[in-house]
């Protein structure tokens, strides 16, 4: 047939459940094609980086295929590649145009199936009394599998040449027997039923705070938001899924104790103390894993630095980290599915619970505005007295003491962005983003060469282990005396005068504002 099929000014009707396409039968012969099936298992990280990357990945039958999120129903795939068993990580997959989109889609994180359901569609050819084919009907349905639910069914008209008007008359009788324009998309409704609705995953949320908020009712409002990230990332963790999850976790344990030792005064000082000794001995029960983790992560880069011979024997050392690594996963699971976890974890998000009241403290009842602006500018001055005695043979000690007062900075200022006025938090943070990001490189430099002496003394490996050993460790010396260099051009613009005198104007609070009894507490 060469009849030319026509979407336009046909909208795709949603058919009742019964009784479909019965209505057409009394004017009209109905010839189906071959019902096509298939069961789509779509895939997603916890950040959702293929959804709002304008994609959805999914599966059938080991053949995965990517394909543009712009259609309500699964499209023609952009690229595809058959995978005997499943994937998880970008570095999985072989054709070369789909892994590189995935590479940016996915980043760290690993893929996880978030829904699954059936797709069936099935051609329909409508004739009239004298046999000829007026129009091709295409009927769609989505149903859930476990157990199986029909959760859409459309059917879009493709008109014929010549035979509008009979079209027309066949959408007539469908909306008369029922069927209305459909707004549905049957992947959300795949993902509602599954309990996996697409959201943002940030690090640095909103907390809705205002200068005027009592600080005891910001901290409370900013702690319960952080912990809430820490519980998000649990069951990443007991299921080892990707290593971003113990990495998260991590850096928000930090963030609230950073915050509970900079913001003092709030809560009463002999809870809080115990509070971050908790948190803190959390964080150092998965220390060892995120090295190992850090380590097998910049496994290639690692190897790229050495000679071509020195590569097949400095892998065993990786292969002895991918061992450890198996160990600490078990022990960190353990210990995050202990009842002795969950206590203590629910003790620390009851203490900040809305509805407990505590004793009064110096700082409870202030605004949070200008004791936190107060601490912002004192912060700074203090980066930058440290920063004036930075030299080249300054001891590691000291570069790292630097970045540890960098790090609480930025904390602070990403706590309370949204009082920040204007531009200034934008233009404060790239400055600071860019001497922490050379300050961690350092400091990554330095502790490598540190892990990797420690591995040498605990393994005493062969001749060409410990020579490629070495070999690296004197690169990853060479980039750490590269960084100080940076360290010291990134130290000379975050403490210029210009940066300073936009600090000063932004977080100096005038001393008639802050010299109270009440302030003067809060600082002891």
């Amino acid at each position: 047939m060469n009849e030319r099929e026509q979407k336009n000014g046909f909208a795709c009707l949603q058919l009742p459940d019964e009784p479909g396409l019965e209505c057409l039968r009394s004017r009209w012969d109905l010839e189906s094609w071959p019902l096509e099936t298939r069961n789509l298992v779509f895939w997603d990280t916890f950040e959702w980086g293929v959804w709002f990357g304008g994609y959805l990945l999914y599966s059938c039958e080991n053949l995965y295929q990517l394909t543009e999120r712009l259609e309500r129903w699964p499209g023609k795939p952009l690229y595809e590649e058959a995978a005997p068993e499943s994937r998880r990580f970008w570095q999985e997959f072989e054709t070369g145009p789909l892994r590189k989109a995935l590479r940016d889609l996915l980043g760290l994180r690993g893929l996880t199936a978030v829904a699954e359901g059936s797709f069936r569609r099935q051609l329909h050819d409508l004739r009239n009394e004298a046999g000829k084919v007026i129009c091709r009907l295409e009927l769609r349905s989505v149903s859930e599998l476990k157990p199986e639910k029909m959760l859409l069914q459309v059917c879009q008209v493709l008109p014929l040449r010549g035979y509008e008007t009979e079209a027309r008359e066949v959408t007539a009788c469908l909306t008369g027997a029922g069927a209305a324009p459909c707004e549905q998309n049957p992947v959300d409704l795949l993902l509602q039923k599954s309990g996996n609705l697409p959201h943002r995953y940030t690090l640095r949320p909103d907390f809705g705070l205002e200068k005027a908020t009592p600080a005891r009712e910001a901290i409370g409002t900013i702690v319960r938001t952080m912990l809430a990230v820490v519980h998000a990332n649990l069951p990443g963790i007991l299921h080892d899924l990707d290593t971003e999850f113990l990495h998260d976790y991590r850096i928000c344990l930090r963030k609230i104790r950073s915050l509970l030792s900079l913001v003092k005064g709030v809560y009463p000082a002999a809870d809080i103390q115990q509070i971050r000794a908790t948190l803190g001995d959390l964080a150092r029960q998965t220390n060892r894993l995120r090295d190992l983790d850090v380590y097998l992560l910049a496994r290639e880069e690692y190897l790229g630095l050495v000679p071509p011979v020195f590569r097949p024997a400095l892998s065993s050392m990786f292969d002895d980290f991918l061992t450890e690594r198996e160990t600490e996963v078990r022990n960190v699971i353990a210990l995050h599915a202990s009842s002795a976890f969950q206590q203590l974890l629910h003790e620390v998000s009851e203490f900040f619970a809305e509805e407990i009241s505590h004793s009064t403290s110096p700082a409870a009842e202030l605004p949070v505005g200008p004791l936190v602006f107060a601490r912002i500018y004192r912060r700074y001055r203090k980066i930058c007295k440290i920063a004036a005695g930075i030299t080249v043979s300054t001891p590691d000690a000291g570069i790292h003491q630097l970045r540890i007062e960098c790090k609480k900075l930025r904390y602070l200022m990403e706590f309370f962005n949204e009082l920040i006025p204007g531009d200034v938090p934008t233009l404060l943070q790239k400055q600071l983003r860019r001497l922490q990001g050379r300050l961690g490189e350092f400091n990554d430099a330095s502790v490598q060469q540190s892990s990797l002496l420690d591995y040498r003394e605990r393994h005493t490996p062969g001749p060409e282990v410990a020579l490629g050993l070495g070999g690296l460790i004197s690169i990853l010396y060479q980039r750490q005396q590269q960084s100080r260099t940076l360290i010291g051009q990134s130290l000379d613009e975050f403490c210029s005068a210009s940066t300073a005198a936009i600090f000063k104007r932004t977080f100096n609070i005038p001393a008639s504002l802050i010299k109270t009894d009440h302030y003067r507490q809060a600082d002891q």
